[in-house]
């Protein structure tokens, strides 16, 4: 697959975010996907989630978790099967009311047009924070 293929796709699953269309991102994902989320507060927020039954988990713990203030993607970068995509948000934790922004990087693998590995690389800490009201 072109790498300008895969940035499309990159830019349909966030386009597919920012409309809450989690089935839509779901169905790109390889069975054996592995999403991969650095620690920063109560699960599912780190660690690493294996399939898309356990992604959509993870979606849906973020949907009652926290609220989409800003999602900005600015750039992307491919090469091969490989995506990286960097950009900015911001988010609120519901139960404390409390947000929290990072600049982030987004690394998307690809086979066969679905996504097979993700990984964020973000501000785990004010994540972390906002999530337990500190």
């Amino acid at each position: 697959m072109s790498e300008q293929r895969n940035i499309a796709l990159v830019r349909q699953l966030y386009a597919d975010f920012s409309r809450g269309d989690i089935p839509a991102i779901l169905s790109r994902l390889a069975k054996d996907v592995e999403w991969n989320e650095p620690p920063s507060g109560p699960p599912p927020f780190g660690g690493t989630h294996r399939g898309r039954e356990a992604v959509g988990q993870f979606f849906q713990h973020l949907a009652t978790t926290a609220e989409v203030e800003e999602f900005q993607p600015r750039q992307f970068l491919a090469q091969g099967d490989v995506v990286v995509a960097l950009g900015h948000y911001r988010f609120r934790a519901r139960e404390t009311g409390q947000a929290w922004e990072t600049d982030w990087a987004m690394v998307w693998e690809f086979r066969d047009e679905e996504v097979v590995r993700f990984q964020i690389l973000k501000d785990s800490a004010a994540e972390a924070a906002a999530l337990q009201g500190r």
